[in-house]
């Protein structure tokens, strides 16, 4: 299939497939007439890469591991989860931040808030 025909059955863009392609992610079954070619079983694994990017991790990352992904024998287990490991750190270092920046902006309004509640009555005590 051709790569629109990919990027339809993968959900994907072309530019995203090219993308992956350079990168060695993934590669054309054949080459016919100067034109790549793409197996029906490239789709998942490239949406499979995808959703790897979109959670963070570099196409450096995914290409080492790529191989393993589907066939996990035990002994390539333990590089996949560590670095699956430090990704969700990473993700849980983001998420407690973001909490707690959030708990300071809903102080900051409450307090700002009260400010004005108080600066409308002392207005209101003048008139």
């Amino acid at each position: 299939m051709q790569i629109r025909d990919l990027a339809r059955l993968a959900q994907l863009t072309p530019r995203q497939l090219r993308r992956y392609e350079r990168e060695g992610l993934i590669r054309p079954a054949t080459i016919a007439q100067g034109q790549p070619r793409y197996a029906a079983q490239t789709a998942p694994l490239a949406r499979r890469i995808n959703v790897l990017v979109d959670l963070g991790f570099t196409t450096g990352e995914i290409r080492t591991f790529l191989d393993r992904i589907d066939d996990q024998p035990s002994e390539h287990c333990a590089p996949i989860s560590d670095l699956q490991g430090r990704r969700i750190a990473k993700i849980d270092a983001v998420i407690a931040k973001l909490k707690a920046t959030r708990a300071e902006l809903v102080g900051l309004l409450v307090t700002d808030e009260a400010l004005d509640v108080q600066d409308q009555a002392t207005a209101i005590r003048r008139q």
